[in-house]
């Protein structure tokens, strides 16, 4: 899942006076505030200080992390979700939210039933009911229209495909085959039930996704409704949301607390600003004046802020595992890219040094060339091609066989930032030295991922960077994800598949790998990840990282949930005052 927000840019560990493990995922470090935690505060304004722009809080097109763990936390209660946590190491656990239990499945795995609970309302008063539930997740059907939201739906339930791959069902606006999804998805009062296409033993873990939360039928305007907000949770927005601006949050008085063992609510209100720079953010942090001791960021800090974290910023900062992977994907349709030794030749001459070096040095960045990250039992740790460096020379060759003359022009889209702004550049020296032409392309953060999944951008670009973390703790949320044609690419573009990687023998092979469990299952999908990255040259992993967070002094109870998209998690957040 879940794009990272933020482009890039973590601390230097040893600049901090702390120590991760470089070789293997790093111990999570925090200065923390446990004790504060334990006689936490209700009331008071928690800010969040923010420096990318929120693309899409519709829940069935939110697909960044942050704002999945926002949203969830805040006003769009899912049937299951993940446990809040007491410590950065602690691994949360599967629990119920608006449902019941975690589900009951049948001995064949093909068929899920979830109860959902009493006394759970929308923001108006009204009941939050199976249909409401059945509904948003026939939203995800609608590619044409609800654009950028994870497909695991389309993936799932046992709803035909047409010979395309795409699916029979076209989502509640066009109507095409709604009795197929109503017959994969149907209600009985308070529970709901689900047919799957295969057996699926994480179905449960897939639902803690907001995507596969409830949207009421009435609020729905389609993709006008990318920034509503319609809360069944403990907070509402206060007006409307403002883009590049943010929101306020308020208390949500038709949240029942007896409802949810998850989110404690403290705060009375949570301000939300991302009109900010990422420097701005952090030098607010460390000064540490007025509401901004009350405040966090989701942002991990820049490389420009590192030295004044040491120094300002003692005891409220926590240094954790990314659970994301950097990673380059070639497009396919592109004239360049569609040869397989062009994209050979790219895959040689990337220097993923010089990006370790952008963000801060080995200490928080290591070179991968997995898709997978290490904290996956199914990591291949496939081995560099060509060293951390890359192999100009090599890839020159490569390139010269591909037929196409030299120097070969290349347009290369990355989110914008000034870090990013390094990273490419330091990446373009060597992909200029293989007899590439590099045009860089940084795009704003805001309208990064939109653009990388318009059908415009096929034509447009020859290479896109990205970052992904799995969804859950399996490798089956990220192989299928970001490279299986069937369920990504549509008329209305790429899905997550976004260098439109369309192979019939490599979508066998998610097949078969779905179909194992335990240790073979993890086997399957590292020997695809290394076929995706060494044969098809389909994507180029770049790095693994750290994250460092800062806090306020007034905050208590701030934990970083690994399991739980990798960010603070407010669900149990106070703010002393």
């Amino acid at each position: 899942m879940r794009r990272s927000k933020i482009a890039a840019g973590v601390a230097a560990v040893v600049a901090l006076g702390l120590t991760t493990a470089c070789s293997s995922t790093p111990t999570s470090t925090s200065s923390g505030s446990a004790a504060e935690a334990a006689n936490p505060t209700a009331g008071g304004t928690l800010s969040l200080l923010i420096g990318t722009a929120t693309e899409h809080w519709d829940p069935q097109r939110t697909y960044v992390g942050v704002d999945i763990e926002f949203g969830n936390r805040a006003f769009a209660r899912t049937l299951t979700t993940w446990s809040p946590v007491t410590s950065n190491t602690e691994q949360a656990t599967l629990v119920a939210d608006a449902a019941t239990d975690t589900g009951q499945v049948s001995d064949d795995g093909k068929t899920w039933t979830f109860t959902l609970k009493d006394g759970i309302k929308w923001e108006d008063g009204q009941a939050v009911t199976c249909e409401d539930y059945a509904y948003g997740i026939s939203r995800t059907f609608a590619v044409d229209v609800i654009t950028g939201g994870p497909n695991y739906a389309i993936q799932y339930l046992d709803i035909p495909k047409a010979k395309d791959g795409s699916s029979q069902y076209k989502g509640p606006y066009d109507g095409t085959g709604q009795d197929l999804y109503d017959k994969a998805v149907s209600c009985d009062g308070n529970t709901i039930t689900f047919k799957m296409a295969n057996p699926s033993g994480d179905f449960n873990q897939a639902l803690t996704m907001t995507a596969f939360g409830a949207f009421r039928k009435d609020k729905d305007q389609g993709d006008k409704s990318n920034f509503q907000i319609f809360s069944n949770g403990p907070y509402k927005l206060d007006g409307t949301w403002s883009p590049n601006s943010g929101g306020t949050f308020v208390r949500n008085d038709q949240w029942d607390p007896a409802t949810d063992d998850v989110r404690k609510a403290y705060p009375d209100k949570i301000t939300w600003d991302e009109s900010l720079s990422q420097e701005t953010v952090f030098e607010r942090l460390i000064a540490n004046q007025g509401d901004d001791a009350n405040a966090i960021t989701y942002d991990p800090a820049p490389v420009t802020a590192l030295a004044n974290i040491a120094s300002g910023a003692e005891g409220r900062t926590d240094i954790v595992a990314s659970p994301y992977t950097r990673y380059l994907t070639p497009n396919f349709k592109s004239k360049v890219m569609s040869k397989d030794k062009a994209r050979e030749a790219l895959a040689l001459a990337t220097d993923r040094a010089a990006y370790v070096t952008a963000v801060g040095g080995d200490q928080v960045a290591q070179p991968v060339n997995s898709l997978i990250n290490p904290a996956l039992p199914a990591f291949p740790d496939t081995p560099l091609l060509a060293g951390d460096k890359g192999d100009p020379a090599q890839a020159k060759a490569a390139l010269e066989a591909s037929g196409l003359t030299l120097p070969v022009k290349i347009n290369v889209a990355y989110r914008k930032s000034d870090t990013m702004d390094k990273i490419f550049s330091g990446l373009k020296t060597g992909w200029d030295a293989a007899g590439f032409d590099t045009n860089l392309i940084g795009i704003p953060a805001d309208q990064y991922y939109g653009t990388l999944q318009s059908p415009d951008s096929a034509s447009k670009y020859d290479v896109y960077w990205a970052g992904w973390g799995a969804d859950f703790p399996s490798a089956s949320t990220v192989i299928p994800q970001l490279l299986d044609s069937r369920s990504q690419i549509s008329a209305g573009g790429p899905g997550q598949d976004y260098g439109y990687f369309d192979n019939a023998e490599f979508n066998k092979g998610i097949d078969a790998a779905y179909a194992l469990t335990g240790t073979e299952a993890d086997k399957a999908w590292g020997a695809l990840d290394a076929e995706a990255v060494t044969k098809y040259y389909a994507v180029i992993p770049l790095i693994v990282d750290n994250f460092v967070f800062v806090r306020g002094s007034n905050v208590q109870g701030a934990y970083v949930n690994g399991t739980f998209t990798g960010y603070y998690d407010i669900a149990t957040i106070s703010v002393k005052h």
